[in-house]
């Protein structure tokens, strides 16, 4: 299940970024773990994810145009 935060949301909004875009992204892209913390960056399409798994649940903190500040 995916789980997005109030940043998150806000952040996908100002940008027209698609739900449906942001999960393509995590469950097909390319990923790739913080070495130190339990987050994940997920990255496809020009579109960059930050998620963290947690007991089943996928837990979008915040995504972006890949290449942008974030």
């Amino acid at each position: 299940m995916f789980i997005y935060t109030k940043h998150a949301i806000e952040k996908i909004d100002a940008l027209g970024i698609e739900k449906r875009d942001i999960e393509n992204t995590v469950g097909k892209g390319m990923k790739w773990k913080e070495s130190s913390s339990e987050k994940w960056h997920a990255q496809m399409a020009a579109i960059e994810v930050v998620f963290m798994k947690q007991e089943g649940n996928i837990f979008i903190i915040t995504a972006y145009f890949a290449g942008r500040s974030k």
